[in-house]
């Protein structure tokens, strides 16, 4: 038997279900949902299966999926952090007896056996005895570059074929384990429902099946679909046997996303299905007599700042940062403050020589409200020249472990704020704007970008200033297989 190659090219296989960009960072805990054979995927469109050893494989493309399912129902959606931690395992070939395959620059035809092993037919006469006349019909073309995932086997010269049981399964293509894939009613998941009970108050009850949520829920809520923890709005319920969650006074008005993830400390694991609710809110109409009187005063590298309402912010405040006029939330930095009784807030560190621009706004949970006067502050000092500086970045795709590294060196210049990682399918991303990732450590030189879909992308570096970039590194292209 000659064997090509065990492992290819780890292709990411893009269905059109749900993208949703979010930075996966990596658990210490492992989701008591997912149970070996399950069929997983993140926010990207990427689906795996869980293997016994607790690796992923990855479905090249979408024949390749329909040769072992005839759907995407048993598809668990799980956060890209808990995937993000899950080594992948290598490439599914084409289940066993189901098509035959080609390679494009190659005439022979083979028959797929286990283990990935393909059996040359060596004759159209014994195609057309083990498929009738119309055998070239259910031939695939295999891409050159997952053909190397197979291995070549005895040819078969009679008009005759092993039997491959029904229940065959990955697992056992792997050769990782005998045991058969779980059916649909044994895989974990939660199933979560809702209403809006009043104008300003959303009620909501899941029930997780086959699997206990130690650690609890995370109840997360948007005004954008596919709403994720950590990022959005989210209550915190740490009882496993939590089934209900109320969600008060926090709406302006309009159409809210609703999930709830198994929270496996410091991110989420399984998430439950998703449900739009409508409110009418009681904020759809902010009146001109809600006012927020803001002030602002430099104190060496540091702003402070105070105001004074006429009304109570029954979420607190977002201050927001930028160095252009009125700035806003979401869009641009900003603290939060929970409490409807401050009226105070500092931020340090900030660059001399820059003029930056303030805003205060009532919270309403997801967007603002009232909004304050625009303020703006110059801080004085010295202002670092790194006219002449530059960033040199270089990368490439790990293939081993499914993600994108990144280094960069510096070169008559410092960055005291850190660095912002810009990513982008299109030439020079740039922040804000582009997806991004933010490392304050200003010695820091590396990042890893991880759940990427397949494509080509575009990474930038930039020294941070608070609230925008300085200097920009080289525009470096990496190909995500």
């Amino acid at each position: 038997m000659r064997r090509i190659l065990t492992l290819g090219l780890i292709g990411l296989f893009l269905l059109t279900l749900m993208p949703a960009p979010a930075t996966a960072t990596g658990l210490q805990s492992t989701s008591t949902a997912l149970k070996s054979g399950s069929l997983v995927k993140g926010s990207w469109n990427a689906v795996y299966y869980f293997g016994e050893d607790g690796k992923r494989y990855v479905f090249p493309n979408e024949k390749t999926y329909m040769t072992w399912y005839v759907d995407f129902n048993i598809v668990i959606h799980i956060s890209d952090d808990l995937l993000g931690s899950i080594p992948i395992g290598g490439n599914v070939t084409y289940k066993p007896s189901s098509r035959l395959v080609k390679i494009t620059t190659d005439p022979k035809v083979y028959w797929v056996d286990k283990e990935g092993t393909l059996r040359h037919l060596a004759s159209e006469d014994i195609a057309k005895a083990l498929f009738g006349y119309s055998w070239y019909k259910t031939v695939d073309d295999v891409p050159d570059a997952y053909f190397v995932n197979y291995k070549v086997g005895d040819p078969i010269k009679t008009a005759s074929l092993p039997d491959i049981e029904t229940s065959y399964s990955i697992n056992q293509d792997k050769l990782l384990s005998t045991t058969p894939d779980p059916i649909f009613s044994e895989l974990g998941s939660i199933v979560l429902n809702g209403a809006a009970i009043d104008n300003t108050t959303v009620k909501l009850s899941w029930t997780p099946k086959n699997f206990v949520a130690a650690k609890g829920f995370k109840v997360v809520m948007s005004d954008q679909p596919s709403p994720v923890y950590p990022g959005d709005d989210y209550h915190y319920l740490s009882d496993p046997n939590a089934s209900a969650d109320k969600w008060y006074d926090v709406f302006q008005g309009g159409t809210y996303y609703f999930r709830v993830c198994e929270y496996l400390g410091g991110g989420c694991g399984v998430y439950s299905n998703e449900i739009a609710i409508n409110v009418t809110g009681k904020y759809s109409t902010i009146t001109n007599d809600e006012k927020i009187n803001l002030s602002v005063t430099a104190v060496d590298t540091s702003a402070k700042l105070s105001w004074s309402t006429n009304f109570y912010a029954a979420k607190g405040y977002k201050v927001v940062m930028s160095q252009n006029a009125n700035p806003v939330y979401p869009g641009n930095d900003y603290h939060y403050l929970s409490s409807p009784s401050t009226s105070y807030d500092v931020w340090k560190s900030l660059t001399p020589g820059k003029t930056y621009h303030f805003r205060v706004c009532e919270y309403l949970g997801g967007a603002c409200g009232t909004y304050s006067n625009d303020v703006a502050v110059t801080i004085s000092g010295t202002v670092v020249d790194n006219t002449n500086g530059s960033i040199n970045l270089t990368g490439y795709y790990d293939s081993s472990y499914g993600k994108v590294r990144l280094e960069w060196g510096l070169n008559n210049m410092s960055s005291s704020k850190g660095f912002k990682v810009v990513e982008s399918t299109q030439v020079n991303p740039v922040y804000p704007g582009n997806t991004y990732h933010y490392l304050s450590d200003p010695n820091v030189r590396t990042d890893k970008w991880i759940g990427l879909p397949s494509g080509t992308h575009h990474f930038r570096v930039c020294e941070y200033l608070g609230g925008a970039c300085g200097v920009y590194s080289n525009d470096i292209t990496v190909l995500v297989p």
